[in-house]
Formats: structure tokens, sequence, C-alpha cells
């Protein structure tokens, strides 16, 4: 059975803190340092960075022989919590060009697939779905993990079908990743003519190709869930899977790192003004 480590109050937190992380507290006391944590949480405060401040040997963390982080300096609480502002302040900036991508890129579906495909009913719609799940079954492009989850996300389409008034209102409320689920599965002439649309009116994250592009909207889709939800993405960048604390390789993580750049440029959201 798994067990957990017990609760701490905010004070044992920063006991905890200076006592085993080597954290001091000049430019922030201990009393406002407490406030910060019952705040904001020492998941998203400190957990995200101590990597950062760790002892490193090549570019790796160096662990000590029970598994924590070696500090060879003290660290001042202001510095994680100046990382932990500095991200959190590029969320409304990244939250405002994801709705921005979403609602354009579900609209040129929707309109592409309904404009190109007879669907009159809901067994239509259903033999469409059908459709998706076969051509998704069929590619080599995703890995086991990803092919469950788009199979998982068909068959919760389809089980909704008949929530709603008409097929508009379906497509309507369509998530990113279920709207991303749908692309895959298109026969590759229409995937190609919702890219030129989306590259025409520049929402195309300045890639050529198709597949490239489902590739982008992938990441997004990640970095989209990790801002909507508040976690960090500090842990987002840095791991493949978090539970096992499986690191990501190189070439992953600068994917990530310029995604979120890409997304943190205040540029397509203000078109709406």
């Amino acid at each position: 059975m798994h067990t957990y480590k017990p609760s701490k109050t905010v004070k044992e937190q920063v006991e905890y803190l200076e006592s085993n992380k080597r954290v001091v507290f000049n430019e922030i006391s201990k009393k406002e340092a407490e406030e910060i944590l019952f705040k904001y949480g020492y998941i998203n405060v400190i957990t995200p960075y101590k990597h950062r401040f760790a002892k490193k040997d090549k570019g790796k963390v160096v662990k000590d022989e029970t598994g924590r982080h070696i500090y060879e300096r003290d660290v001042d609480f202001k510095e994680y919590y100046d990382l932990y502002v500095n991200e959190r302040k590029k969320y409304p900036t990244i939250s405002a060009n994801v709705i921005y991508f979403e609602t354009r890129f579900r609209s040129i579906l929707s309109y592409t697939i309904l404009n190109s495909t007879d669907i009159n009913c809901d067994s239509d719609f259903m033999n469409f779905l059908e459709s998706i799940r076969l051509r998704i079954s069929q590619s080599n492009n995703y890995s086991e993990k990803r092919l469950e989850r788009m199979n998982e996300s068909i068959s919760k389409l389809e089980s909704n079908i008949e929530k709603y008034h008409d097929v508009y209102c379906f497509f309507d409320n369509l998530s990113l990743g279920e709207s991303l689920t749908l692309f895959n599965g298109l026969d590759y002439k229409t995937q190609d003519k919702i890219f030129d649309s989306c590259k025409s009116i520049n929402i195309h994250f300045n890639v050529d190709k198709t597949p490239d592009f489902a590739s982008k909207v992938f990441t997004l889709v990640s970095v989209r869930n990790c801002v909507m939800h508040c976690n960090s993405l500090e842990v987002l960048k840095r791991f493949f899977n978090p539970k096992y604390k499986t690191l990501r390789d190189r070439k992953s993580t600068r994917t990530f790192e310029s995604m979120i750049n890409y997304l943190s440029s205040e540029k397509a959201h203000t078109e709406w003004c």
C-alpha cells in the first residue's frame, strides 16, 4: 500500500524549508512566507523549483542516500516566490491566446466537416465517429497511450450525441482535445483543407505541414490544461510522467518551452480589440 507524507501546517512548512532545504527568510519574513504558502500552496511555490537550487552533476540533479536533493548554498524564500510569480504572470496571456486559437480552430473544423460530410441524423453522425475511430486505429503516428485516450474521447462523444439539440450545438461544445481527436481522424485531404484555412488566418504556429500542425496542437492542449487547472508549467516542461518522476528528454522539453513562449507573447488575442 502506498503511503502519503503527513500534512504540515504552514508554520511547519517554513520550519522544514529552513532546516532541510537551506531556505532563509531575509527579503520575505517567515510570517509573510506562511501567508504565501497558505494562499498559493507549497506544491506550487516550492515543489516545481527545488531542482533549480539543488546540486547538479553534468546537468543532472544529485540526491543523497535518502533520495533528497542536496543544497550547497542558502536560498532566500523570495527566490522561490519570484519564480512562481513570474510563471503565473504568463497565465492570463496564455489563456487569452489559447481561447483565441480554440475558438477559431473549432469553428473551422466544424464548418469544414459539416460542409463535406452528409450528417443528417444521429445515425449518420455515429457512422462518422466510427470512421474517425477507424482511421485513428490504422495510423502509426500515435503511441498506445495516445490512441487509448483518443478512443476514450470518441466513446464519450458517441454517448453525448443525444444531449444536444442538433449537430451544430454538438460541435460548439467540443473541447479542444475532442476537436483535435476529430481532426486526426479525418482523411488527409480534409485535414489539409482545415490546416490551409488555419494558415490563412495565421493560427498555424509557423509550420508548413499538416502533421507538424497537429503535433503543435497536441502540445497546446497540454499547456492549456495545465494553465486552466492552475498547475505548474515548470512541472509540465520537466516531467513526462510526474507520478513516476520520469523526466522528459531535451527535445520534448524544448517543444513545450517553445509553445509556452509562443503563447506567452501578447499578439493573437489583441485582435479582439
